[in-house]
């Protein structure tokens, strides 16, 4: 892609960020979460959002059935290569009242044709990642809100390409990391904004999981498109035991560092600086294929590259240090490990427990439970009811409805394009350091010198 000498693709003209204004006269203010655009009465910012959806298996299905019961909200148009998701979202949309919406399943780039309709604001895409930023260009240069599962990009290259489209076109992008609005994360993020654990000085936690049983068939297989059936039309995707096979560094780091990356104002008065990433033998899959499949099994002998254990350090550039873990292939319970610790306190999920210097007894953990009554946050306050019963202890229902209030008042979301990319890109960079023996790696400065300025997230709102 052809581009000027501040990076920016060529080509791009206002006529793009024209587009953000239509018939309402708004003008987006591009990267500055939080501040809205020229305010409009309360019927019409009522008016409904109008959605299309890429990728409809069993994460996308997922997102689908809680847009159902956001509100003021319209799924139009749904792309899906397999022609049974795309049909049973269909039929959930007519279930719930809505128009049939219509469908794209002509091939893996039909979604070119959704994101052009006039009859959309937002696309929302669940796809195999290889897909996410070719859905967000696309989505942003035809002047529609992108809102991508995690992870946004796993390339370098392709995490300067989401910025400066969004850049060039004034529409933003939103990696829809829902960690970030788990109910003790939010609660953390109001601790930190009032400075109950003072300065903040060192952050760990991991994507640890085991998925070992989610990353092959009923035959022991996967591929680059195959899916293992799940009820209801939609299936698991085993596309991403392929990442497992060629590559080694933390392949899904977004879950734990975006809620510490808004703890330590990354983009916002401070930046990463770089990492070093080390993976441990690669051992899982091949004895976990071996003790469901047999040894003769091609998958019990097959060369995983991805190790079982991968390690992550983090320098910030204001002194701070981070720690994440990749963990996927081993026999463990789900833990996100949380730990942040300031100079004045420390939070650690595993103990669901945190200690506060000068409250409660010396050297004794405090129950986190008391904690709610006194920063439980208020964005979880008040949508908990509504929320309850959906994805991630709920989680899922307060990400997409922020989401959607970004799109319905023409607002950059909280979690803006800097932050996804910043994010997403310590997979190529965890990759490039293990690759070379733990060598330091420097990350891209993705808002150009902005950060330096940018004022910190504002605790999230309600």
């Amino acid at each position: 892609m052809a581009r000027n000498e501040e990076g920016v693709p060529s080509g791009a003209t206002l006529s793009r960020r024209e587009l953000l204004r239509g018939g309402a006269g708004l003008a987006l203010t591009p990267f500055a979460p939080g501040v809205s655009s020229t305010s409009r009465g309360a019927g019409e910012q009522r008016k409904k959002v109008r959605i299309g959806l890429v990728g409809v298996g069993h994460r996308g299905t997922g997102h689908l059935r809680t847009l159902l019961t956001v509100g003021d909200v319209e799924i139009n148009a749904i792309a899906d290569i397999t022609p049974g998701n795309l049909a049973h979202a269909q039929d959930l949309v007519e279930q719930k009242g809505g128009s049939r919406p219509e469908g794209y399943g002509a091939g893996p780039e039909d979604f070119k044709k959704l994101v052009l309709r006039e009859d959309i604001d937002a696309v929302i895409a669940a796809t195999p990642w290889k897909w996410h930023t070719p859905v967000a260009v696309a989505a942003m240069k035809a002047g529609k809100y992108a809102g991508i599962e995690v992870p946004v990009a796993t390339t370098v290259e392709e995490c300067w390409e989401l910025v400066n489209t969004s850049e060039a076109t004034g529409v933003p992008c939103m990696m829809l990391e829902n960690t970030c609005y788990f109910r003790e994360m939010l609660m953390v993020l109001n601790m930190v904004r009032q400075g109950i654990l003072g300065e903040l000085i060192h952050c760990s936690a991991g994507y640890q999981h085991d998925c070992r049983a989610l990353s092959f068939d009923e035959h022991g297989e996967f591929s680059d498109t195959k899916f293992a059936p799940s009820e209801g039309g939609a299936g698991y995707q085993l596309w991403s035991t392929v990442y497992a096979a060629r590559y080694n560094g933390n392949l899904y780091p977004t879950h734990p560092v975006g809620p510490i990356a808004q703890y330590m104002n990354i983009n916002r008065g401070n930046r990463f600086a770089h990492l070093v990433s080390m993976s441990s033998q690669a051992l899982g899959l091949n004895l976990w294929i071996r003790e469901k499949f047999g040894a003769d099994h091609p998958n019990a002998r097959r060369p995983f590259v991805q190790g079982d254990v991968n390690t992550t350090l983090i320098k910030t550039h204001n002194g701070g240090t981070i720690c994440l873990y990749f963990d996927d292939q081993s026999p463990r319970p789900y833990d996100l490990a949380f730990r942040v610790q300031g100079t004045k306190g420390i939070y650690m999920m595993t103990r669901d427990s945190i200690y506060i210097e000068g409250e409660g007894k010396n050297d004794v953990w405090a129950n986190f439970e008391e904690s709610y009554q006194r920063f439980d946050h208020p964005l979880w306050k008040k949508l908990a009811t509504a929320a309850e019963g959906y994805g991630h202890n709920g989680s899922d229902y307060l990400t997409l409805t922020k989401f959607i209030q970004s799109v319905r008042e023409r607002t950059v979301p909280e979690q803006d394009v800097y932050d996804a990319a910043s994010w997403s890109v310590i997979m190529p960079l965890s990759l490039d350091s293990v690759a070379r023996g733990s060598t330091p790696v420097e990350f891209p400065d993705f808002t150009r010198g902005k950060w330096k300025s940018r004022p910190p997230l504002p605790i999230v709102s309600d």
